[in-house]
């Protein structure tokens, strides 16, 4: 989900991982821009017959925990 930053006349990403307003005003990044666009990130394949009953209720009750927390 993009949200539109209308006060900077930009666009911010819905996430908290990291700050994506970014400027391009050297040769070094630039370069470093085109090479992100020109190589994307490729998808990560996830082998869900790998993930066990009891690892995947453990994995669902540490993410309710952790939400818990985030709304106190």
């Amino acid at each position: 989900m993009v949200l539109m930053d209308l006060e900077r006349g930009g666009f911010k990403m819905a996430t908290s991982s990291f700050n994506k307003d970014f400027k391009l005003n050297s040769k070094k990044t630039v370069k470093s821009f085109e090479k992100m666009m020109a190589n994307p990130a490729k998808s990560i394949k996830i082998n869900r017959d790998l993930v066990s009953p009891e690892n995947e209720r453990r994995g669902e009750d540490k993410l309710k925990q952790i939400l818990r927390r985030s709304k106190d």
